[in-house]
């Protein structure tokens, strides 16, 4: 399964500061909900476990176009982003066999 910007994050020394917030978004087939939730949440725990202060959410847009939805996983921590930790989500979602492609955006506050 392929993960966007995974890419963008190897030439970065694990300490960086790269993101505030985390967005990861993918489609989801609507008859896949059930399994799919569990397994999302079963990433969000171990990777809060590994990574203490982490916020995690799974979103979802209300429009289901055709039977399929659109999801978005959230993360955040006080201490800010590093790559080595947007790497270690990607990996984990390979390994939880999560929907792909997955979209990742990287945002800092401004405000």
């Amino acid at each position: 399964m392929a993960v966007t910007d995974a890419s963008q994050t190897a030439d970065r020394p694990d300490t960086a500061h790269v993101a505030d917030v985390l967005c990861v978004y993918y489609k989801v087939d609507a008859g896949q909900h059930p399994a799919v939730a569990s397994r999302v949440q079963q990433l969000q725990i171990a990777v809060k476990a590994q990574w203490p202060g982490l916020t995690a959410e799974l979103l979802q847009r209300p429009e289901v176009t055709v039977g399929v939805e659109t999801w978005m996983e959230t993360y955040r921590h006080a201490d800010g982003l590093s790559a080595a930790f947007i790497d270690a989500i990607a990996l984990a979602a390979v390994n939880a066999d999560l929907p792909a492609p997955r979209h990742t955006e990287r945002f800092v506050v401004l405000l």
